[in-house]
Order: C-alpha cells, then sequence, then structure tokens
C-alpha cells in the first residue's frame, strides 16, 4: 500500500538537507501520546546540535474531521545555549493530499510549574527563514537558555495561545486546526551519553598500563539497554587519559558479549603511547559518537605501572 506520509516525510528530510541543518538527526513523532505536558516525547539532541522532527496536530488527511491535538517535546540544554526553535512546511503541504496546518509554538521553562519563556505565531519575514514555505510558519531565534536543565517546546495551532502550566487560552471545537509540520530545534549543546567500558577485558578490576609500551589497548564497549555498541562509528572514537587522544587503531569486525549479559559489545584497540597515560593516572576515558548523531562518554579503571617491559600486546 503507498504511504503517502511515509513519502512527505522523505521529501522533508531532503529538504531539510539541502538547507544547512543536515547533519540533524530526523525522528518521527511518536505512537504514543506527548501530551499533557508532562509527557512530552524527549528528544536526543545529535552532534550537530540539532534535532528534527516530523509531526502531525491530530491529521494530515484532507477533508478529515479535526481532532483535539497537542504535541510536546522535550530537550536538555545548557545555560548560554542560544537556540532557534522553527516550524518548517507547516502551512503549506510538500506533498500533494496533505493537510497543512498554521502553527501556533511556545517554549517552557521546568517542571512542575511549566513556565511560558517564548511563544510566537507567525515567524515572519522567509528571507530570513528560507526553508520554510511561508511567513505563518511559527518560529523562535535567539533564544538563550537561562540554566542548564529540561526545557519543553509546545506545539499548537492557530488562533490558540499557550499559557503557563502547558493549557491553551482557546479550547472550543472551531479553534481546532490539523495538519503535518516539521519542528527542527538548534544550537544547544549535545547531550553526552554515559556508558560502561571495560579496559583490557578480561584482566581484572584494575587494568595494568605499561606507559612504555608500544603495543595496543583493547577496550570494551558495552552495550545495555540504552546503548548498542555495534552502531557506533568507529572513526570517531578517541581513548587515553583525557579521552581526547586520536589513539584508535581498529575495531573488531563482529561483536562478542563481553560481560555475558546477552548484548553484543564492541572490543576497539588503541595505541598504548599515544593514549598518553602517565603515573598518578587512575582512569581511561573513551569518547564518541554513535550513528544516530549522539555523543557518548565511558570511563574504565586502570592501574598505570612504572618501569616493566616497552612492547604490550
Amino acid at each position: 500500500m503507498f504511504d503517502k506520509r511515509r513519502l512527505s516525510y522523505a521529501i522533508a528530510a531532503a529538504l531539510l538537507a539541502a538547507s544547512g541543518v543536515a547533519n540533524a538527526d530526523v525522528i518521527n513523532e511518536q505512537t504514543t501520546p506527548n501530551n499533557p505536558i508532562n509527557l512530552a516525547q524527549p528528544l536526543i539532541i545529535d552532534s550537530s546540535g540539532s534535532v528534527t522532527v516530523n509531526g502531525v496536530l491530530g491529521t494530515d488527511v484532507v477533508n478529515a474531521p479535526a481532532t483535539d491535538d497537542i504535541d510536546f517535546y522535550s530537550f536538555e540544554g545548557r545555560e548560554g545555549d542560544v537556540v532557534t526553535f522553527d516550524i518548517d512546511y507547516g502551512i503549506k503541504s510538500v506533498a500533494s493530499g496533505e493537510r497543512s496546518v498554521d502553527t501556533v509554538m511556545a517554549v517552557f521553562g521546568p517542571g512542575p510549574d511549566y513556565i511560558v519563556l517564548r511563544q510566537n505565531d507567525d515567524g515572519g519575514i522567509l528571507a530570513s527563514d528560507p526553508e520554510s514555505i511561508s511567513s505563518a510558519d511559527s518560529r523562535i531565534v535567539n533564544f538563550r537558555l537561562p540554566s542548564s536543565g529540561t526545557y519543553t517546546v509546545g506545539v499548537s495551532s492557530f488562533p490558540r495561545a499557550f499559557v503557563n502550566g502547558g493549557g491553551l487560552s482557546r479550547t472550543t471545537l472551531g479553534s481546532k486546526a490539523n495538519g503535518r509540520y516539521v519542528l527542527v530545534i538548534s544550537g544547544v549543546t549535545p547531550s553526552i551519553q554515559s556508558i560502561n567500558v571495560e579496559i583490557k577485558p578480561g584482566s581484572g578490576e584494575l587494568a595494568p598500563i605499561n606507559p612504555k609500551a608500544r603495543g595496543n589497548i583493547p577496550v570494551a564497549l558495552l552495550s545495555s539497554s540504552e546503548f548498542d555498541a555495534l552502531n557506533v562509528v568507529p572513526e570517531s572514537l578517541t581513548f587515553g587519559a583525557t579521552g581526547k587522544e586520536s589513539s584508535l587503531l581498529r575495531c573488531n569486525k563482529e561483536g562478542s558479549d563481553v560481560n555475558n549479559d546477552g548484548k553484543l559489545d564492541l572490543i576497539c584497540h588503541f595505541d598504548n603511547q599515544v593514549a598518553s597515560f602517565r603515573e598518578g593516572d587512575l582512569e581511561g576515558i573513551v569518547m564518541g559518537r554513535s550513528q544516530n548523531g549522539r555523543l557518548f562518554e565511558g570511563r574504565g579503571l586502570l592501574k598505570v605501572l612504572l618501569g616493566g617491559s616497552k612492547r604490550e600486546e
């Protein structure tokens, strides 16, 4: 069966790639409820500092009865981030046969109060927003996050307006409108996922490291319910005393269950001398990026040995 919505999402993603936010992670609105505001869909900010959401208020089917729908999305930001919230392709469909919607958007502070910090109906001059099709698409620019924490974005339709707590100023039947939109959030410091690693798997709790050795250090990146080690981008990996050392030699082609938890882990090998461990170092740090753009960091215990052989496999 021809999936018209999937086609429109593909077109939207292609247009976004041409717009200069090609590195943004593109996701779909979740199928489970993302309202009221305390059920906001959590978004992961990728390594570009952006995320793109394909969303629908109610239904995007032309002439279908409108339903009462509000969408909420939450993200983690840092104090000083200057963030843009941009609705694209809301007021006019990219693909024929789909319903468009005149959006209203607001940014809320953390719960439980959820205070409205900024709100917008029409984004304004298209010259400053080349990816949008109409000046009626909502847009909030140069919003400086006042503190680090969780922020929530609400998307509804004109002529509604958001109020503190995530409610709306108009809730009558005549104020409902449905349709498709694309929400782009950019300018956020990427969230970093903490993962478990094991340095020199099988060597015990404290991995012995001889900083003079010319060999390699195997490090196991351990999968969990929230992290799939096999989805790591190998060339993004760094490892060493600070975690920023470009010491990667290779990663095993296949995964192995290092800690016997039923999940496949990834073992990668790093140049011992480039890792730059010194006397007093107590841990090694791995940094990298997953295929979905999310950054991660893992720390493992080690023990630096003074003297010893200059060859370490």
